[in-house]
């Protein structure tokens, strides 16, 4: 699957996630999410560095799995966003938004 555990709250967005496997990327996902957030994790970061292939059904399955972290008051942040899919978010009007899940670096 094109989401990966590498270690307790760190995970990678991997391959190729657009409308054709969306749907199924959100629901393993959120699976995967879930049992972590359930267990008590305190945060999570997903990468994007080895996503190949992303639109923005893409966004919308990390907007997803943004608001289940939510749900369990649990910090979240994505890294490594590639340059489309942050022209994506600005062309779609979720820029802020996208910022404001962005992992701080260093």
């Amino acid at each position: 699957m094109p989401l990966e555990r590498l270690e307790p709250g760190l995970y990678a967005l991997k391959g190729i996630v657009t409308f054709d496997n969306a749907a199924v990327v959100e629901e393993y996902g959120r699976q995967l999410l879930q049992s972590e957030l359930q267990a008590g994790q305190s945060s999570v970061r997903i990468s994007f560095k080895e996503l190949h292939k992303g639109d923005s059904a893409t966004l919308s399955v990390c907007l997803s799995w943004l608001r289940l972290a939510e749900n369990y008051n649990t910090a979240f942040c994505f890294s490594d966003i590639p340059v489309e899919l942050q022209a994506l978010a600005k062309v779609c009007g979720i820029d802020k938004l996208l910022e404001a899940s962005s992992c701080p670096s260093g």
